[in-house]
């Protein structure tokens, strides 16, 4: 009988604890988490054997490390670097085309994996000349990329299968 109103007392002592840390979980920000589905290496054919890839590291210590390389035979077109960066309760992509000065576009909307919608993200910066916008989806195994003005007039897009 003793061992059964410990278990109640303890339960008692514990309960308003438990729901009122559930109710503060549900009440706080979403933190927002680095799209290690973009993970891997990405190869899009552009045309004119022209192509275009994407490779990203698995998210370690808050960061993902990306790198762009448009080519067609021997010839290189264009490189770039880039980041995405986990900053406090959020995350920003920063890039630099051809190794220009870094440009930062602060994260917009990301949808995770799993869910009704297709895995994305997509990062703005309205100040930027262009792109003002970077999105990233991952569509029946194919990573589609976009990069636009804030209002989506001026796209680019490439869908990347995994190389």
């Amino acid at each position: 009988m003793r061992l059964g109103r410990r278990n109640m007392l303890v339960a008692v002592m514990i309960l308003p604890g438990l729901l009122a840390a559930a109710g503060a979980r549900a009440d706080a920000p979403v933190v927002a988490s680095l799209p290690g589905w973009m993970a891997g290496c990405w190869l899009a054919e552009t045309g004119e054997a022209r192509f275009s890839e994407e490779c990203w590291t698995t998210p370690r210590g808050a960061i993902m490390i990306g790198s762009g390389h448009m080519f067609g035979g021997e010839r290189s077109y264009s490189f770039e670097h880039m980041r995405i960066v986990r900053e406090g309760r959020t995350i920003v992509f920063i890039a630099q085309p051809g190794g220009a000065p870094p440009t930062r576009f602060a994260l917009d909307r990301q949808t995770p994996p799993g869910g009704p919608e297709a895995a994305s993200v997509s990062f703005v910066n309205p100040d930027n000349d262009y792109p003002q916008r970077v999105t990233y989806r991952l569509t029946d195994g194919h990573l589609e990329a976009e990069i636009a003005m804030l209002d989506g007039s001026r796209p680019m897009r490439w869908s990347f299968r995994r190389s």
